[in-house]
């Protein structure tokens, strides 16, 4: 199998993608502090927005380049439906990766040693208060945003050699989901919602349970049938369509997103915001 390789990228200016079935956490530059932006307002100026300040190339090329080009990114590995390998010049990406939306950014190197989430060897093995989500590798889209988020690999590895020759600017530590390949202690990703939520009686149904005033859990997951939860559920990598803080689809204040999954008794609907 072919280890990640960085993209090459022409001298253009990259597209957005408008839906990115990817998701990522909240990323900021080393050497800034947190910068306020206003949810559901579009990636410039929000969180994700590398465009200006440390990772900056200076070349007024956007936010776009740092996740996305329009000619010449990685491409899926040929049992996932990409081409041959030896069809043309772009790198061919291992078959984990069986979603790149144009992508531009060097592929994680943790992607088959992550140590998943894991809750203890005192908890219950049998009934609904077992370890359900279980899972060997995140998803596609999330190994997309780890590619920042586990450290492994600076925020500015994209494009063509000359620009990811001084890719040296690495996520902030406390920004980091999954350094060192564990993502043990985190929420776990990867796995199938409705498995988990049919043997457990504290996990609202996918269908019922609205994460925005217009979209419900399952229109958040991923895989054949949207039936798998990955970075993307919680968060907006792209700062659409969300009213909550650090790119959530709905914000957490008084557990509002985390209730919205996990039936303890209380939920909340979302509510639109006005006009």
């Amino acid at each position: 199998m072919n280890a990640p390789l960085r993209t090459r990228r022409h001298d253009i200016v990259p597209f957005v993608l408008c839906a990115l079935a990817c998701v990522s956490l909240v990323a900021l530059p080393a050497s800034a502090g947190y910068t306020p932006y206003t949810p559901g307002a579009g990636i410039k100026g929000s969180p994700h927005d590398f465009s200006d300040g440390a990772y900056s190339s200076g070349n007024g090329d956007g936010a776009c380049k740092y996740c996305h080009a329009g000619h010449d990114t990685a491409q899926l590995d040929e049992s996932v439906g990409g081409p041959s390998a030896s069809v043309g010049s772009s790198p061919q990406a291992p078959q984990e990766f069986d979603y790149l939306p144009l992508w531009n950014h060097e592929l994680t190197p943790n992607y088959r040693t992550y140590g998943m989430y894991q809750n203890g060897t005192g908890a219950p093995t049998a009934g609904s208060k077992a370890l359900q989500a279980t899972v060997s590798t995140p998803g596609s889209a999330s190994l997309l945003c780890l590619g920042c988020h586990d450290g492994s690999l600076a925020v500015n590895s994209y494009g063509n050699v000359l620009e990811t020759a001084s890719a040296t600017t690495m996520l902030d530590a406390q920004y980091a989901i999954g350094q060192g390949g564990v993502l043990a202690n985190h929420h776990p990703i990867g796995f199938d919602y409705d498995a988990v939520q049919a043997v457990d009686d504290e996990i609202r149904s996918a269908d019922t349970a609205d994460l925005t005033a217009t979209s419900s859990v399952r229109d958040h997951l991923y895989g054949a049938g949207n039936t798998i939860m990955e970075c993307g559920t919680c968060h907006a990598v792209h700062n659409k369509g969300n009213t909550g803080e650090t790119l959530l689809w709905r914000s957490d204040i008084n557990s509002e997103l985390c209730l919205t999954c996990h039936d303890k008794g209380l939920y909340t609907p979302p509510v639109a915001a006005a006009p």
